[in-house]
């Protein structure tokens, strides 16, 4: 049977003073892994906001070829009174269903991006935890 008194206790033979100063350390170069890894995630997060950004450009874009050949088409519908009004608009609401639509997908893409840099914020609260044990 085996004694609690029979397990072997490590002591740390180090003073208060080295025990202080590597505390110090560790928790420095944690910080510094920590602002990097930040920066990461802020670096990603940035990627997917510029991608969303461009489609959404694209939508402006379309969408305002989309308005010149509706203006086109009601320009035409009110002075000729012709069938040309209709060979403007088709393009015209073709082209708005374009922009439409890669309004939503931009739309979509941007809401999916969460700003917030969740490993970062975990392994905060897991040094945090570090630190308190080892003091």
């Amino acid at each position: 049977m085996h004694s609690v008194l029979s397990t072997p206790v490590e002591v740390d033979d180090r003073k208060v003073g080295d025990i202080v100063r590597d505390l110090v350390h560790d928790v420095g170069r944690l910080v510094k892994d920590e602002i990097d890894l930040a920066k990461t995630e802020l670096g990603d997060n940035a990627r997917r906001v510029r991608a969303a950004a461009g489609v959404l450009a694209i939508a402006g874009v379309v969408g305002l070829f989309a308005a010149a050949c509706l203006i086109a088409a009601g320009i035409a519908a009110l002075a000729l009174v012709l069938p040309l009004w209709l060979a403007a608009l088709l393009p015209g609401a073709g082209l708005a269903i374009i922009a439409g639509g890669a309004f939503l997908v931009g739309r979509k893409k941007l809401q999916q991006v969460d700003l917030a840099p969740r490993r970062t914020i975990t392994t905060l609260k897991e040094d945090m935890e570090w630190a308190k044990q080892r003091t």
